[in-house]
């Protein structure tokens, strides 16, 4: 990863166009990995949700443990580099409450934040997408197959993004984590969590860049506005 990554997030298509059925894999992820490599995405027609840490990719899929994958073109990824600017502990930390605990630390209302949370988690639930060869799979028929499950008293990480309300259509609006335990044995997309004690880390981004998908499928697109809020509050909260 080119060292001008450091102080923004690199981010390949949109939460808007992986909604709406663009979940062709057009993103060379080797070409965006170094040692600090941090963020999180999903895999070619969303048959995995990607958590990325310290330059490794894993791949979370319905039924199986993560396993790497960095030789694969991707729908959408976030990237960045990692290098915390705060590291402070917590008690009592929920899904519901860790932005309130970040508030007490730093202004986050108008920022984009990378923010890694770890601990030993008495609660965790997390949802996998179950793997397919139907490139024409939408969102919903997605969503509504995945795997969920709840795991109690594990340690390990949340890795991912903070995001203001104003860039809602973009990325996921407030927190967007995936989960790895300590031996990459689980991973998955968060749905919520709780721990007694964690310690949080993160880094202010002042930049997000964009870029879009060349294909003709993605020019071709066609995106629904008035149902796409509705869609990314149900697939992604």
């Amino acid at each position: 990863m080119a060292e001008v990554f450091m102080s923004k997030i690199f981010q390949f298509s949109t939460l808007g166009a992986l909604m709406a059925g663009h979940v062709q894999g057009e993103c060379h992820l080797r070409e965006l990995l170094d040692s600090h490599a941090f963020g999180l995405g999903c895999s070619e027609a969303i048959n995995g949700e990607l958590t990325i840490f310290q330059g490794d990719v894993w791949e979370a899929t319905a039924g199986k443990q993560p396993h790497p994958l960095d030789k694969h073109c991707v729908p959408f990824v976030q990237i960045t580099t990692f290098h915390p600017e705060k590291t402070f502990g917590v008690r009592h930390i929920t899904q519901d409450n860790a932005a309130l605990l970040l508030r007490e630390k730093i202004s986050v209302q108008n920022l984009f934040l990378a923010v890694c949370i770890e601990a030993q988690f008495n609660e965790m639930v997390i949802r996998r997408p179950q793997p397919t060869a139907d490139t024409e799979r939408d969102i919903i028929q997605m969503a509504d197959t995945q795997q969920e499950d709840r795991l109690l008293n594990i340690t390990g990480r949340l890795v991912g993004f903070w995001t203001p309300e104003l860039y809602g259509r973009i990325s996921a609006a407030g927190f967007h984590f995936h989960f790895i335990d300590e031996k990459q044995k689980v991973s998955g997309h968060v749905l919520s969590f709780r721990a007694e004690e964690a310690r949080i880390s993160c880094e202010e981004k002042q930049t997000i860049e964009i870029t879009h998908p060349d294909s003709q499928e993605y020019k071709n697109l066609t995106i629904d506005l008035s149902a796409l809020d509705a869609i990314i509050s149900g697939v992604e909260k």
